[in-house]
């Protein structure tokens, strides 16, 4: 068994054999958004709410590395890259790069790195950058024996509908074969769909959770993943952008885990 392999596996329950992470590397893109303002505070608090992995910047896992400094904390999983996705007519328009290596995040003391795939570009330069960062990165990765979390997505320009089942496991397919560990993508809205996406990758598929929704439409769609095979799920906004933090954690602990998935 690979390093990797070994790694991966320490982000997942020993019962349940999924995971529940938290993904709080949304203000690399968007500042200090509400319930995030002090950084610290929230990665505490999410640490101390059931999660098995928390998804954070390479300059978070540098500065709070040390509050999951302990025995059975959460494994952390550091974003590498960053997309510039915006309309073209802004002067934005589509671009990839990354921000820190395999390398780098291991001696921050990282379990493992994620990085976008994003399907549908309008300009086909920059994703050929994204599909050769993404292979260049398993290569390192390998080498490293950290696991690569690719978050696979169709929100490029050309892509209507980013919950289109096939173009969701169309971005989920080309990174596993680019090389992924595992696959972050949507929930596109069914569990036989779910269910297609799932049984198309050949690499753990986890769920994303986007926009925040209400708690019963959470639940119910994680458990819909969960029941189409999908391996855990990376929540942010939907878990600490909340008053009742720790009582969402602890309900989609329960989903995911189920009632032995404490161990």
């Amino acid at each position: 068994m690979s390093g990797a392999a070994v790694r991966l596996g320490r982000l997942l329950n020993k019962e349940s054999r999924r995971s529940f992470m938290v993904a709080f590397d949304r203000t690399l893109a968007m500042g200090p958004e509400p319930y995030a303002e002090d950084s610290g505070a929230t990665i505490t608090a999410i640490a101390a709410n059931g999660a098995d992995a928390i998804l954070l910047s390479p300059g978070l896992v540098k500065q709070h590395g040390h509050l999951l400094a302990y025995r059975n904390a959460p494994a952390i999983v550091c974003r590498i890259d960053f997309p510039f996705l915006g309309p073209a007519d802004r002067g934005t328009g589509e671009a990839f790069r990354l921000i820190a290596s395999v390398e780098e995040a291991a001696a921050l003391g990282a379990d493992a790195v994620v990085m976008f795939h994003t399907l549908g570009y309008r300009e086909k330069g920059p994703w050929a950058d994204n599909l050769a960062s993404i292979g260049k990165v398993a290569q390192e990765a390998r080498r490293v024996g950290l696991p690569l979390i690719v978050e696979a997505v169709p929100w490029g320009a050309e892509a209507e509908d980013p919950r289109e089942p096939r173009l969701v496991a169309e971005a989920a397919r080309i990174a596993a074969e680019l090389g992924a560990d595992a696959v972050k993508t949507e929930y596109v809205g069914s569990i036989d769909d779910m269910r297609m996406v799932v049984d198309s990758c050949p690499v753990p598929v986890f769920v994303l959770g986007g926009p925040r929704v209400g708690v019963p439409e959470l639940l119910r769609y994680t458990a819909d993943s969960l029941e189409a095979g999908a391996s855990g799920v990376i929540y942010g906004r939907n878990v600490w952008q909340r008053e009742d933090c720790a009582a969402v954690s602890a309900a989609l602990a329960g989903v995911v885990h189920g009632p032995r998935g404490d161990a």
